[in-house]
């Protein structure tokens, strides 16, 4: 029989882990889209030709947090796991004349796991030679990203930008076997850690079709090159002996530390769109893939190349409102399907939900407090696998300020 705990996903057990960022809290809430997205008081890293938007004077910050729960459930049972985090921290400003920059820390992956699969005689797999096991897997770490980025406005309507993206970061996973039946035999361990760091880059493009005086159509696309980025492997391999008086001896089977290797990162690329009426009325669509059967970090195989169908909107009723409060507020909402790059006892692991959330200015500044809600489901319980529910909530701050204007007063 199985039974354990299992914190963030099952499926972060897998590669590089949970690969389930969607974006700052305006673009979560509206599904994550972000390619075809402009807004002077917000970030859309996803694009960097998005940063050209940035007024001459303005400085804009954005920090959030997030949470997530999530119902585990297989045909063993389930388990209800909580996890919170930091979820990003960037800025972005005009650098010279149709020039503007950005950087921030976003997460890349998170792996967190703690689960213990138990063989008893209830168990097909049970051996009366061998009695009782307790398999244990344990994995905790991720990946981050700091990313660097300018903006170029090619034309009054065209711009063109770059993102150099450093994915850094370290995974640590633990395997081991305890013999319930004679716990003073030996156990063994399997500890591996796999530590990463390097740098990607990600080219985007804008392009603003004015159809009306009030209503435009905003065009973007991305794309990510192959890049080698550096990976070290640490493994301990050993056998585990518990004594009378709670102690343990360690016999030390294999041990070693690979040099710094070149590994292949995938290349990836986007296209999406949005239709803006009068900041009134925005909706827009993306598609995102990225190429992992092409990847070699991690010692990875076996990937499938994923994809992401992204779709969502927002609505402020309005925006110039210069008395009452509950019309400047932004009302969003979007979904998402993502075929991601798992693919498990023949079986395609699917990523499937709605997002829905609010921007509530602060005061009658250009900053707010955004809340974003995110719904889905991946996974099945067919096949002995995992069907896994899962709920977000993101907070976030967005800060926008006429920064130099100040210090040039000051």
């Amino acid at each position: 029989m199985a039974q354990g705990q299992s914190f963030n996903s099952p499926y972060s057990t897998f590669g590089l882990g949970d690969l389930t960022f969607k974006g700052f809290g305006r673009n979560m809430a509206m599904g994550g889209i972000s390619l075809g997205v402009r807004n002077s008081q917000s970030i859309d890293f996803s694009n960097p030709a998005s940063y050209t938007i940035r007024d001459s004077l303005s400085l804009v910050v954005d920090i959030g947090l997030a949470g997530k729960v999530s119902r585990i459930s297989s045909n063993k049972g389930e388990n209800t796991p909580f996890d919170i985090n930091f979820s990003h921290l960037a800025f972005s400003f005009l650098l010279a004349k149709k020039i503007s920059f950005a950087a921030g820390v976003i997460p890349y992956s998170l792996s967190n796991y703690n689960f213990i699969y138990t063989v008893d005689e209830n168990d097909e797999n049970y051996n009366p030679e061998v009695g009782k096991l307790d398999y244990l897997f344990k994995g905790e770490g991720g990946l981050s990203q700091v990313f660097f980025g300018l903006g170029f406005e090619i034309t009054k309507n065209l711009s063109l930008g770059i993102n150099a993206e450093y994915i850094f970061g370290n995974i640590q996973r633990v395997q081991t076997v305890t013999l319930l039946d004679n716990i003073y035999a030996y156990h063994p361990k399997i500890e591996v850690q796999q530590i990463v760091g390097g740098f990607t880059f990600n080219t985007g493009l804008q392009y603003t079709a004015h159809l009306k005086e009030d209503l435009e159509l905003i065009i973007g696309g991305t794309y990510a090159m192959k890049n080698n980025i550096k990976q070290q492997t640490e493994l301990l391999a050993s056998n585990i002996l518990f004594n009378s008086s709670g102690g343990q001896a360690v016999d030390t089977l294999n041990s070693f530390t690979t040099g710094k290797e070149k590994k292949l990162f995938p290349s990836s690329y986007g296209v999406g769109f949005t239709i803006n009426k009068a900041n009134k009325i925005i909706f827009g669509f993306d598609y995102k893939r990225t190429n992992w059967s092409d990847s070699e970090i991690m010692s990875l195989d076996s990937l499938q190349n994923s994809q992401s169908f992204l779709i969502g909107g927002e609505f402020t009723p309005n925006p110039r409102e210069l008395k009452a409060y509950l019309p400047r507020v932004h009302f969003r909402a979007g979904a998402y399907y993502t075929n991601s790059f798992l693919k498990i006892n023949d079986y395609r692991v699917n990523d499937f939900g709605i997002t829905f959330g609010v921007g509530l200015p602060i005061g009658f500044s250009r900053s707010s407090f955004n809340i974003a809600f995110d719904y889905g489901k991946r996974g099945t319980k067919n096949d002995n696998l995992i069907l896994e529910n899962h709920g977000s909530i993101l907070f976030s701050l967005t800060l926008y300020d006429f920064w130099f204007m100040k210090r040039k007063f000051d």
